[in-house]
This record gives structure tokens, sequence and C-alpha cells, in this order.
């Protein structure tokens, strides 16, 4: 009897192996083209990129500084791509920060901001380095209104939530940093 248990636990052991195996085999027949992980997200021929020090159109200086350095640290977190100095990068991410405002949307009854909101605009552009080739689909530099890609990003501050505009400035600028970096993965086919 317990012979005969074993027997079919084999013969299960057996179907199931079976099963599984023809289901990869098809699953694999069905979904040609598709890959699994992050390194399907990104484009393979390129290994290396440079990030200029981004252009703004802003009164705030420290907005450019502050934002290249958001974009590097995405870079170097989200994407398989390293940083490297022009004359050996793949690849050029060009960024120009076209807008920045901050507006009140909300005022306490003594007259002090309740809630503001931080905007950015920027116009940004990866682009091939050996063929000259725009990888994001976009018109050459430099970069304008008619070319690149426009990303806004918007940040709101609470002040009674402990938050100053330094914070929501940072919030902001983060935000239009992945937005960015965003654009460096592969279109869907």
């Amino acid at each position: 009897m317990e012979r005969m248990t074993n027997l079919n636990r084999r013969a299960a052991l057996y179907a199931t192996t079976i099963f599984a195996l023809l289901a990869l085999a098809t699953a694999g027949c069905c979904c040609a083209g598709y890959q699994i992980g992050p390194q399907g997200m990104y484009n393979t021929e390129i290994k290396t990129v440079f990030v200029p020090m981004v252009e703004a159109d802003t009164y705030r200086e420290a907005f450019a500084e502050r934002l290249t350095e958001a974009i590097c640290k995405k870079v170097t977190e989200q994407t398989p791509y390293v940083l490297a100095s022009p004359d050996v990068a793949d690849s050029v991410l060009s960024v120009r920060l076209i807008s920045e405002d901050q507006t009140v949307t909300a005022f306490n009854r003594y007259d002090d901001t309740r809630q503001k909101n931080v905007n950015l605009r920027a116009l940004a552009m990866w682009r091939d380095q050996h063929t000259a080739n725009i990888i994001a689909e976009t018109n050459p530099i430099p970069l304008n209104e008619e070319s690149g890609v426009t990303i806004n990003s918007q940040s709101f501050l609470v002040a009674e939530m402990g938050q100053s505009t330094a914070t929501a400035q940072q919030e902001a600028i983060d935000k239009l940093a992945e937005q960015i970096v965003g654009l460096m993965e592969a279109p869907w086919n």
C-alpha cells in the first residue's frame, strides 16, 4: 500500500514538472520580444551619459546647480548608465530650466501665506554622441520652446505642516529630475 502511494506521488511530481516545462516553453513563444527586469527598460547601446550644467532662464541661479545635482543623482540611482565626462560619454542629457514661479493659494486670517505652490518648467533632450541622433525623439539642441520635451513639476508648501520654501523648492526639483531621467527609459513598442 505504501509503495503504491510513493508511485502515485512520483507520477504526480513528473506530471507537474512536465506541465511546468510546457507552460514555460509556451510563455517563451508568446512573449517573444519582452524582457524581464530593469535591463529591458533602457537602451542597451548606451553605457555612459554626460549631464552638463542645467541652463537656467530664471532669476534664482542656485536652481540650475540643484537641478543638475538632482539629475545626476537620479541617473546613478535609477538607470544602468554611468556618468562620464563629455569626451568619453556615449550620450548627452541637456536640460534648460525655462520657468520657476511661486503662487500663493491660501492665506490665513492675518494675511500670512498658508499654502504656496512652487512650479518648475524645463526642456530636456537626450542625444547620442556618436551618431548625433536624438534618443528622446526631439529636435536638435539648442533647446527652445519648439524643441525638446517640456516637463512641468509642482510642489505644495504648507507652513503649518513645518514646510519651508526651501523644502518645497527641493521637492519640486526632485520631482522634475525624476521626470527628466524617466525620459531615458526605452519607449514602449
